[in-house]
């Protein structure tokens, strides 16, 4: 996650125009449909940059903070900010972040091209192997980029950090509850446990195939904030603190 000020934002916005007309000039050279290929690349970007927004959230935290942390959603550049005192939308980095899915689009349509082009045209099968590689180069990288790209998370230190780390190496115990697949978690907060009990809770966001998220994880852990002993896994919409 990059969390930019907004004069960083528009340096960052600056540079990603500069590679997105590079990658429009590149596909000139390749082909005369090209004004297709990045307009495709140009409607997409926003919408996927806004779903980035519903997907990747952090909401307001309490673990390193004197008071109250403010959330953030959206990735790789978060563009909505806080929560409980309203959200803020902010522009400029929202745009920066759609930049950079252009960049993102265009480039990952520029190493298709180049693979699907490996094959031959006179080749048997060709346009059912080239239809089955790109259709491999689209839907896997997405499927398994949760093993790849890092969640949006709290941003804790010290003692908070160190139990939050001890508490994710716990999450094999619970994830049977899972209503998917886990393959990522991010951090949500780290908070004193709901039942009195010395130690803290950890909550975590669950993410599976595609980044799509499937829930929360609450871990309670012991007064050392070593091994959790008590833990489960609550809906998407569900709190882990109510």
């Amino acid at each position: 996650m990059w969390h930019l000020t907004l004069w960083q934002a528009a340096l960052l916005g600056i540079g990603l125009i500069l590679l997105a007309l590079l990658s429009a000039i590149w596909w000139r050279q390749q082909t005369y449909r090209w004004p297709v290929v990045v307009g495709i690349c140009l409607a997409l970007a926003p919408a996927v940059s806004w779903w980035s927004g519903f997907s990747f959230q952090v909401a307001d935290y309490r673990a390193g903070c004197d008071g109250l942390c403010p959330g953030y959603a959206g990735a790789p550049i978060p563009f909505w900010r806080g929560e409980a005192a309203g959200r803020e939308f902010v522009t400029v980095l929202f745009v920066t972040n759609t930049l950079a899915y252009v960049v993102i689009l265009l480039g990952w349509s520029m190493v298709m091209r180049t693979l699907l082009h490996a094959i031959p045209v006179e080749m048997r099968g060709a346009g059912v192997r080239r239809f089955a590689l790109g259709l491999a180069l689209i839907v896997i990288p997405l499927a398994v980029s949760p093993l790849v790209l890092p969640p949006p998370e709290a941003r804790v230190r010290g003692d908070p950090q160190r139990i939050a780390i001890n508490a994710q190496r716990e999450v094999y115990m619970y994830s049977s509850q899972s209503p998917a697949p886990i393959l990522r978690v991010g951090l949500e907060d780290v908070r004193p446990r709901k039942d009195g009990q010395p130690g803290m809770r950890v909550c975590l966001r669950l993410y599976t195939y595609f980044y799509l998220p499937v829930g929360h994880m609450f871990l309670d852990m012991t007064a050392e904030g070593v091994h959790s002993n008590a833990g489960g896994v609550l809906p998407l919409a569900a709190s882990c603190w109510q």
